[in-house]
């Protein structure tokens, strides 16, 4: 009689056993499916709004020679964004994070222009393959207003110049 006790016991667990994980598979595949449904517009929403709210300013797509210097060094870059507050910088070689240095921008048909800038991101340690353009982003600091007015110049017209062409 005992033996009966005991393989009814085992029975009853074995089976709450099973009942539990099929209930867990069910549980994880429905969570599943329903965050494969949300995520792709979810999470592109959720990036865009993040940057979106990091940003400051309105960036325009441009193709801008300029010379970083720092420490004496100095090396020809190009800029490939711009805004009042930043730039995107392709070079070979990424500052360290948090460098300041002063840049040189030669604006189309106006001229250089000289600006204090900081790192403030890189994809230095990025595999070189997994990297469209090497380069830094970089922020605009303590400018004097007659400086940022210039570059709110540049950035208009520049604004402007690719408003035209795509009406062109």
């Amino acid at each position: 009689m005992e033996s009966k006790i005991i393989v009814n016991s085992i029975g009853i667990g074995g089976a709450v056993f099973v009942g539990l994980i099929f209930f867990w598979f069910i549980f994880v595949y429905l969570k599943k499916r329903m965050t494969s449904d949300q995520s792709g517009s979810a999470v592109t929403s959720l990036n865009k709004i993040a940057l979106e709210e990091k940003r400051r300013h309105p960036r325009v797509a441009i193709a801008w020679q300029a010379a970083v210097e720092l420490s004496g060094r100095r090396e020809e870059v190009q800029l490939k964004d711009i805004s009042l507050g930043g730039a995107f910088v392709v070079c070979r070689e990424p500052l360290a994070l948090n460098d300041r240095f002063k840049i040189t921008i030669n604006i189309p048909d106006q001229g250089p222009l000289a600006l204090n800038a900081e790192v403030v991101w890189s994809n230095a340690n990025i595999p070189r393959e997994k990297v469209v353009k090497r380069g830094m982003g970089i922020r605009f600091i303590e400018n004097e207003e007659m400086e940022r007015q210039k570059l709110q110049g540049a950035i208009n017209a520049a604004f402007e110049e690719g408003e035209d062409k795509l009406k062109a």
